[in-house]
């Protein structure tokens, strides 16, 4: 393939995930489109070359579309990422609640949902905790609940009850299993959020808005808003603020030294969430 066709299937590459997820590649980021992009030439036989046809290949059928999301969407994940600011959400703002919904959007294979169903189990409170994600093959292995041995170090000692070590491998126990659901969905269709509606006490969006811009971002924003009750609070990473033209969404509460965003409810409101 020539340079100048490469160029051109890299932009036509970037507005497809765009327009697929709503995340958007800026130019600082496109040598990781680009490595990505072999990867998933690599995987696919292509009967032509011309970038407007290979785009279209991927955009034919729910399978090519399916892989080209599963392989653009990988975002980084730990154990306990953040822990001071997940334990002053419970131990300060949520403190005297004994039964929480509480969603993780982004959850990719797992590691934040069950880190929050340890946090909840050992703070006696009761409740689910939703794992999302628009990633499918992240989801199976995160309903599998088995982690390379090497992520242990990122569990803390007074909450490695919660594990079972097996040779490399150990595995999340059945209470906390059985805590926690994981589903598709997607950020910015509106219809993948439904049955979602009024559903949460608590959601969890940490650095997965750092991908999305203008529209997109709104209409993300908007989807987390209607999946929280009233009163419900959303979770960004320490290092996300929610800027001034979304607090007409959500305002500011600061526990400590982070931010959480509350959902804002118009006086005369008269949504389901009640």
């Amino acid at each position: 393939m020539k340079e100048e066709e490469r160029q051109r299937l890299v932009e036509l590459l970037r507005k497809a995930i765009y327009e697929l997820t709503g995340n958007y590649y800026p130019d600082e980021r496109i040598r990781i489109l680009e490595y990505k992009l072999e990867r998933l030439l690599k995987r696919v036989h292509m009967n032509s070359t011309a970038p407007e046809n290979v785009i279209s290949s991927f955009m034919r059928t729910p399978e090519n579309r399916k892989l080209l999301i599963d392989l653009m969407t990988v975002p980084e994940t730990r154990f306990f990422r953040e822990r001071e600011q997940l334990e002053v959400l419970f131990d300060v703002l949520l403190k005297d609640k004994r039964q929480l919904e509480v969603a993780s959007v982004g959850c990719s294979t797992g590691q934040e949902p069950y880190s929050i169903a340890m946090l909840m189990a050992k703070r006696g409170i009761n409740g689910r905790v939703l794992g999302l994600d628009i990633n499918e093959e992240v989801l199976r292995k995160a309903r599998s609940g088995v982690y390379n041995l090497s992520q242990l170090k990122d569990i803390p000692e007074e909450y490695r009850g919660f594990v079972e070590v097996k040779g490399e491998f150990f595995e999340i126990n059945p209470d906390i299993k059985r805590r926690v659901e994981f589903r598709y969905v997607n950020l910015i269709e509106s219809e993948t959020f439904e049955p979602l509606k009024c559903r949460c006490d608590v959601v969890l969006c940490r650095n997965v808005l750092i991908y999305f811009s203008g529209d997109s971002k709104r209409k993300a924003l908007l989807n987390l808003k209607d999946m929280l009750r009233k009163g419900g609070i959303l979770v960004l990473s320490s290092t996300e603020i929610l800027g001034k033209e979304y607090h007409d969404l959500f305002k500011t509460v600061k526990a400590e030294r982070f931010f959480f965003y509350k959902k804002r409810e118009a006086e005369d409101d008269k949504s389901p969430c009640g």
